[in-house]
């Protein structure tokens, strides 16, 4: 069994472009093309091949978890959030995202091309600051993750 503090710091190591949508993207939730699969210690890890995207990524979860404050429950705008709402601001924020861009569509699972969708989102609105977020939070509330199977006992 590897030590996680050795494996944290491998992976900063070997990763250090890391996908901001690795949770997304190792569930199969979203997909990209700027994405990478990496193998860490038999596990598997996400990166990011290109900078502006990643960049891009930034600064729309940036500005996603600032609007999702009050759907998230939130009180401290500088709170570091669990992994279950993190999650939620991605999945959540990128099907809201897809649903704004393709009104009337179903939103698929897995959310296709993050990088393009962020781009496309850039050309339709002039920023993310400008995103209609009445129709984006909403999906961050309705979005759960998978639920686990209850272990079987030996």
């Amino acid at each position: 069994m590897i030590d996680e503090d050795f494996y944290r710091q491998t992976y900063h190591e070997v990763n250090p472009d890391h996908c901001l949508f690795e949770k997304g993207m190792l569930t199969n939730q979203c997909r990209c093309s700027r994405n990478q699969k990496l193998l860490i210690a038999e596990r598997e890890a996400a990166s990011c091949t290109d900078k502006a995207a990643q960049a891009r990524c930034q600064a729309f979860l940036d500005t996603l978890q600032q609007q999702a404050r009050f759907a998230l429950k939130l009180r401290d705008t500088g709170q570091k959030l669990g992994h279950v709402k993190a999650v939620k601001v991605q999945i959540g924020g990128l099907r809201g995202l897809y649903g704004a861009l393709h009104p009337g569509q179903e939103i698929p699972t897995p959310i296709p091309e993050v990088a393009g969708m962020l781009e496309q989102a850039l050309k339709t609105w002039g920023g993310f600051d400008k995103l209609p977020f009445a129709e984006i939070i909403p999906e961050i509330g309705r979005w759960e993750p998978r639920r686990r199977r209850p272990r079987r006992k030996t």
